[in-house]
């Protein structure tokens, strides 16, 4: 009997690591981008325009991270069929 992983391709399990630690490198980034809002938030007089800029850079990372996973979830639906 053979193991689920006789019929995993290489490239694909390489991919899948980079998309990992892309993903994780993205989760950083917006950590960073939540910490720095937070930290303009509670100035006495926060920069209402550096907050919107940050808000807009912290969506355009969430919106990266869910394209990668539903990248992910896509290797992975075509690697079992």
């Amino acid at each position: 009997m053979g193991t689920m992983y006789s019929k995993l391709d290489p490239v694909d399990i390489s991919n899948d690591l980079l998309l990992d630690d892309y993903v994780a490198s993205l989760a950083a980034k917006h950590a960073n981008l939540e910490k720095a809002i937070q930290d303009e938030a509670q100035r006495p007089a926060p920069n209402t325009l550096s907050l919107a800029e940050l808000k807009r850079r912290k969506l355009r990372v969430k919106d990266q991270i869910f394209l990668v996973k539903a990248r992910i979830r896509g290797h992975e639906r075509r690697s079992r069929a």
